[in-house]
């Protein structure tokens, strides 16, 4: 899975593999200047424990407002997908297990390898929320690391067996959606009938709407691929709804 991946070394052994080759590595430190924990970080609350998400490249992937590519929270929900986001939601054990995993695989200690003979490389980004705070790993691809290349194999929540699952897999319904907004040149747009746009917070180069309860349904059911035009106080707008996560609280989230 293309991601980027927040990493942390178990040590320098890890260190060592994961940058052979041309690749640069720094060790990056704990955000506490404390070891990393050595039990499992999962709780019984709904927060973040573990993200990826792919950045860099030709097309500048990742940038404010992109959505990762994978999602885990303490409730053992799993959010993923690239467009159409599906929600999984993990059994306890197995939960605990692939916590462990991301633990064994070094992800509690910090670190970033990257490439500086490669401009447009892409990278992974892991984050890992141990003794509850996140704790980022920013690797080059392809990954070196052969243990955190294994662990990443595990985030693919299509393959997953149905024995680690509590429930079926079935589309992610956000609560909130942000209308991400730049003006446009489409004449005679439909007339956009909630919030104003282009009054709300930057994200980026675009400025953020946000909509909650039946506006964001509404919203996607008039919102089809990836963009649509809307025109608002006599402005034209090209217009793209972003879904919040459970953890993202409101448009400064995406920024």
């Amino acid at each position: 899975m293309k991601a980027m991946v927040v990493v942390a070394c178990a040590g320098t052994a890890l260190l060592t593999a994961a940058c052979s080759g041309r690749s640069e590595a720094k060790l990056d430190p704990s955000p506490t200047g404390s070891p990393a924990p050595s039990s499992s970080p999962v709780t019984s609350d709904t927060g973040l424990v573990l993200r990826t998400r792919t950045s860099g490249g030709i097309a500048g992937l990742g940038g404010p407002g992109s959505l990762p590519d994978f999602s885990l929270y303490g409730d053992g929900r799993a959010i993923a997908g690239s467009g159409a986001l599906t929600e999984y939601r993990l059994t306890p054990k197995a939960l605990r297990r692939l916590t462990s995993e991301a633990m064994a695989a070094g992800l509690a200690t910090p670190r970033t390898v990257v490439d500086p003979q490669m401009a447009d490389a892409m990278y992974t980004v892991i984050t890992f929320v141990a003794g509850g705070r996140p704790r980022t790993t920013r690797l080059v691809q392809p990954t070196r690391d052969a243990q955190v290349a294994a662990f990443l194999s595990r985030l693919e929540p299509a393959k997953w067996p149905s024995t680690d699952l509590a429930a079926g897999p079935r589309p992610y319904r956000p609560s909130a959606v942000a209308a991400l907004a730049v003006p446009g040149s489409a004449a005679g747009g439909r007339r956009w009938p909630f919030a104003p746009l282009g009054s709300g917070p930057q994200v980026g180069t675009r400025t953020c709407t946000l909509l909650t309860g039946a506006d964001a349904r509404r919203a996607e059911r008039l919102t089809s691929g990836r963009w649509s035009d809307w025109t608002d106080h006599g402005r034209s707008y090209r217009v793209t709804l972003r879904p919040l996560l459970p953890d993202e609280a409101d448009c400064s989230a995406l920024a």
